[in-house]
């Protein structure tokens, strides 16, 4: 069964109402939740005119959607295939079949990293990260979310200086949403570390930054999209500066054209949406 297919026919488990869409603006087959305001735009790797896309073209994309009130996910074929358990568990959040937990009945405890890495590795699409504060959420004993902060560092604005750290992670036990739960989960740490600010990053192929904006964070401003190589025979996504060992040894040896070079090898070259920079102003500046 084609990406696309597989992707459709688990949508409309949970949302039969779902509308099939090829809309002009988007260059692929979209599928659009109306009473969740979701459209989920599904990338096959290749698809035709891909070459011809401007690097920003799904983030200009995800930002008119999202300045009409919809959230524009760009569902990619290798994050289906490589990230399939969580991808999926997304999408039924977002379609809304998901267990509802509420943070007050939940408690917070401080994550040993063992626990918080195989919690990310697990739940979260990026994976775990090496960080310096972990929190984590449960109920009935069991860990249902996690959030994970950057050590701290002294940030100069406005010739004031700030204790700023970042929120790293953040994630749902896959196929729940705990209502209030990153919330809660930032009050502890500002409790316990007293931070001026926290800074983070919304994923703008899957967020649409609106959890951030109902916290209290403001927008700063929005990355430029990234770049990616997908190895299209077996969908894994590489950055362009963590290529397989082999590859970059040859294309270093012989000063190959690297471009040219991985489109020869199968590699597809993708950009993604880039993501929005938020601040959570939490103290005045020392």
């Amino acid at each position: 069964m084609k990406f696309e297919d597989e992707v459709i026919d688990f949508i409309l488990q949970y949302s039969p109402e779902a509308e099939i869409v090829e809309p002009a603006s988007l260059p692929c087959k979209s599928v659009h939740i109306h009473d969740k305001n979701v459209v989920f735009h599904l990338l096959p790797v290749p698809f035709d005119g891909l070459q011809n896309l401007s690097p920003t073209f799904f983030q200009e994309k995800s930002l008119e959607y999202a300045s009409r009130g919809i959230q524009l996910v760009h569902l990619w074929q290798d994050y289906w295939t490589t990230k399939h358990e969580k991808v999926i568990s997304r999408i039924a959040v977002l379609s809304g079949a998901f267990t509802r937990i509420h943070a007050r009945r939940a408690f917070v405890r401080r994550l040993p990293k063992e626990v918080m890495f195989e919690f990310f590795g697990a739940n979260h699409l990026q994976g775990f990260a090496n960080t310096r504060y972990n929190y984590g959420l449960f109920y009935n004993e069991q860990l249902v979310a996690a959030a994970s902060f950057s050590s701290g560092r002294k940030i100069i604005r406005n010739n004031k200086v700030y204790r700023s750290f970042e929120l790293v992670r953040y994630s749902n036990l896959l196929n729940y949403r705990v209502a209030g739960g990153l919330g809660k989960l930032i009050a502890r740490f500002i409790n316990d570390v007293d931070p001026d600010d926290i800074m983070s990053y919304a994923d703008l192929d899957w967020a649409s930054g609106i959890g951030y904006q109902t916290l209290n964070f403001k927008q700063l401003e929005v990355s430029f999209p990234k770049a990616f190589w997908i190895d299209s025979t077996n969908m894994i996504r590489y950055y362009p500066h963590r290529l397989p060992h082999n590859i970059a040894n040859q294309i270093q040896k012989d000063n190959l054209d690297v471009d040219d070079f991985l489109k020869d090898k199968g590699f597809v070259k993708v950009y993604n949406s880039g993501n929005l920079k938020y601040i959570l102003e939490c103290n005045k500046a020392k």
